[in-house]
Order: C-alpha cells, then structure tokens, then sequence
C-alpha cells in the first residue's frame, strides 16, 4: 500500500493540522478509533433488524470520528449514507460500500500506526 492509497483513507498531514502536530494524541486517537470496530459492527446489527434511526444515529457518530481524523473515503460516504438511513429506501447496497471504506480505513490505520514517531 503505498502513501497515495493512504492518504485517500487517512490523510495524516490534514489530521495533524488539525491536532497541532501532536503526534502522541494522533496515535491515541487512531488507536481509539480501531476501537470503533463494536460501532462498525453495532450497524450492522442496526441495518439487520432495520433499525434506521439508531443505524442513522451511529453512521452519524462514525461521521464525526471520520471528520476528526481526516478519514476521507470513509467521511465522504456518511452524509449520503446517514440522508438514506432516513428514507425507506434499501440500505444495504451503501452498507457494502460503507462497509468497505470503513474496512479499508482500518488497514490503512493499521498500516501507519507503525511508522508514527
């Protein structure tokens, strides 16, 4: 995976701007946000049993965490995503691509945490 590909998942530069260049908080953060994996797996649950307002209500807070963290690929699919979560349209087709932005995102943070100092 090389840098470019990363960045389209966790854009660093934009996240430690963000942060002030505090690159202990940054690790802490990405650290917490692999810890959304119960959130990631809590939608799925919610997009199961059609629970459309808690499943709008946790995109909604992943979105936030997506914001925060200069998680593009993963931050661009949550308005849509949340805005289709209020209508009875199905959702399981933005699920799969929520579902593998957010997969995505996971091994990109995987794969910088190592190499932050």
């Amino acid at each position: 995976m090389d840098d470019t590909e990363i960045r389209q998942y966790v854009d660093t530069e934009k996240a430690l701007g963000r942060i002030r260049g505090n690159m202990k908080l940054f690790k802490t953060l990405l650290t917490h946000f692999l810890a959304t994996r119960s959130q990631f797996e809590q939608l799925q649950k919610e997009i199961a049993a059609n629970d459309r307002e808690a499943a709008s209500k946790t995109v909604h807070a992943l979105k936030g965490v997506a914001a925060n963290l200069s998680m593009p690929a993963l931050y661009d699919l949550c308005p849509p995503f949340e805005a289709l979560l209020k209508t009875d349209a199905d959702a399981g087709g933005s699920m799969a691509e929520f579902g593998a932005a957010y997969e995505k995102t996971v091994e990109c943070v995987n794969a910088i945490l190592p190499t932050l100092s």
